[in-house]
């Protein structure tokens, strides 16, 4: 988690959270014993799955394995970042943030900020009920938006006259802050007007619902066609998506996101009763949306116009989308349409049917390229693997990455010269990890990993935290196979070092890794009483070192078999000599 906070607010935030009674303020729970039980929030189900402790501070699905504290539900839940989350539960519980003069100041201008917004939103709605917008509601009409729609989403309408302004300075708002708030401009060494004037207002939430930005589209064809809110202190466009604040639910229930391009997209599609879908604010799709959107699913399906040059373009910001582990599949919309063009001419139902039948993105990907370059000639080949070897490269999961690698192969068997799978495996090697949001690949499976003994070790030292002297007098971090809980393991040795308290919760605030969260709150659903506690964690111990010592042994032995086709000598016999001493060190502890 990010460090904002120190562990002793943090700490208090969280003893002070009865997490069963703030997870009922989401979802209906059910008392089992001690704890309670629900249907699960985060995936679809009938019978529940979803457990809370409020005695451990932490809830788990047996489900789908999602699990954590009072802090990463609301995460979860709400799609907020942690000290957004830290900031609300400190409200709830009336605990005091440490704020510095600096901070304070941000914080009332990031407050001045948003209430300004609030103000404007609400003077462009009501201006949409005048006779000065009558061409605009016409236009609205026109594109056969009805009023709910208008009234949900907010739109409103900015007339020529920089009424905005006055209405401000009316109420005695200052003009540096309405320039900051990006509402209005300065002509150089001349008056200030408004940015919007003529322009139907679309409002930009975030995902509080809280209007951060405006966009505005003009009634005829003059240029530029839409004209957006400039960056601000609570706005920028790389971090929102528009419409998620209204889709979230939807998205959640469908385990699927749909992405459009622009305001009236979205608006048409989500009127026609498809309610997960949200735009991308007319930019290219950014690590920080992604990661926005991966808090509420990891399928997506995008939609592209028939413009090709536009679709390669953007296909290669989706390559993001790998890297983040999501499912994508592309729609392609005939040529000359776009989603609100296409649900008014084909209906709701075609445009189902539509992205059911979306593919890939490594195909879709690939079939586009087929008709850029000469899948005929090797010059082709050559020109569709540039393209299509990034995209693999940025595969984490090795048996889709295969299936890639085959497929291309299929594809280059035609033609001129066949480029076979080795050709491509060949080339994939050259192709640089030069991608500064580019995540290392997956554990090799070389590895040996005993999840049993670990996972119940860690069981253990969470029902009673004595143990953590006794594990670390004989375990060291490396002894420890699964990533996971070697870096839950290097907190708890840390906090024991410090002499604080350990605890599930705790331990779920300080981990990063939400696999790791997950791991620790299914350690701590589980109820299964040990019978013997100290055998049990004399023998998770004793495998752990068994597990440990054997892989130091196996990597030894693959290092002297590379090492002999070297013919190094000297440092052959070093790698024999620790692999010898290994072995004796091992045979000397039976």
């Amino acid at each position: 988690m990010p460090v904002l906070f120190s562990d002793s607010i943090i700490d208090e935030i969280r003893d002070k959270c009865n997490i069963a009674e703030i997870i009922a303020q989401y979802i209906p729970l059910k008392a089992a014993g001690r704890n309670f039980k629900a249907l699960c929030p985060f995936h679809q189900e009938k019978t529940p799955s979803f457990m809370i402790s409020p005695d451990k501070g932490i809830f788990h699905c047996f489900g789908c394995g999602a699990g954590g504290n009072v802090f990463n539900f609301i995460m979860k839940h709400e799609g907020l970042e942690f000290p957004q989350v830290v900031r609300m539960l400190a409200d709830k519980t009336g605990v005091k943030l440490p704020v510095s003069s600096g901070a304070a100041r941000q914080q009332k201008q990031t407050h001045d900020l948003f209430q300004l917004n609030e103000m404007a939103a609400s003077w462009y709605q009501e201006n949409l009920k005048k006779e000065k917008a009558r061409a605009a509601l016409e236009y609205l009409k026109k594109r056969g938006f009805q009023a709910k729609t208008a009234l949900t989403f907010r739109l409103g309408f900015a007339p020529f006259d920089n009424g905005l302004l006055k209405f401000m300075r009316a109420r005695g708002i200052r003009e540096e802050l309405l320039e900051k708030s990006g509402l209005i401009l300065r002509k150089e060494k001349g008056p200030y007007y408004d940015r919007f004037r003529q322009r139907i207002i679309f409002p930009i939430f975030d995902s509080r619902s809280r209007i951060v930005a405006f966009g505005g589209r003009v009634l005829d064809e003059a240029l530029p066609k839409y004209l957006n809110s400039p960056e601000t202190p609570v706005y920028s466009k790389s971090n929102h998506l528009y419409g998620l604040n209204f889709a979230r639910e939807e998205i959640k229930k469908e385990n699927c996101c749909i992405i459009v391009e622009g305001y009236i997209d979205l608006l048409t599609v989500y009127q026609s009763g498809i309610g997960n879908v949200v735009a991308s604010l007319g930019t290219a799709l950014t690590l920080q949306q992604l990661k926005l959107l991966g808090r509420h699913t990891k399928n997506v399906v995008m939609i592209f116009d028939a413009d090709r040059a536009g679709e390669l373009a953007s296909l290669r910001s989706l390559d993001l989308l790998i890297e983040q582990n999501m499912g994508i599949k592309i729609v392609a919309l005939p040529k000359n349409e776009d989603p609100d063009s296409f649900l008014r001419k084909f209906g709701k139902e075609s445009l189902q049917k539509k992205i059911t039948e979306g593919m890939d993105l490594f195909d879709y990907k690939l079939n586009l390229l087929t008709q850029k370059y000469d899948l005929g000639t090797v010059e082709g080949k050559v020109g569709i693997a540039a393209e299509m070897l990034p995209t693999i490269r940025r595969v984490q999961n090795a048996i889709r990455r295969s299936a890639y690698v085959k497929r291309l192969a299929e594809a280059f068997s035609k033609g001129e010269k066949s480029l076979g799978e080795e050709w491509i495996l060949a080339e994939l090697k050259k192709v640089k990890k030069d991608f500064g949001y580019y995540t290392a690949g997956p554990v090799q499976k070389s590895r040996i990993v005993s999840p049993a003994a670990e996972e119940m070790l860690l069981k253990i030292l969470l029902e009673d935290e004595t143990a953590v002297s006794e594990i670390r007098k004989h375990l060291a971090l490396e002894d420890f196979q699964d990533l996971r809980i070697r870096e839950a393991m290097r907190i708890v040795y840390h906090l024991h070092i410090q002499g604080e308290p350990i605890s599930a919760g705790k331990l779920i605030t300080h981990l990063e890794i939400e696999e790791a969260r997950q791991l620790i709150s299914r350690a701590c659903a589980d109820n299964h009483k040990l019978i013997d506690r100290a055998k049990c964690l004399s023998d998770c111990i004793g495998r752990i070192k068994k597990d440990s010592w054997k892989n130091k042994l196996n990597k030894l032995q693959r290092q002297i078999k590379l090492i002999q086709g070297w013919g190094h000598k000297d440092k052959l016999a070093e790698l024999i000599s620790q692999y010898n001493h290994l072995v004796k060190s091992r045979g000397a502890k039976k």
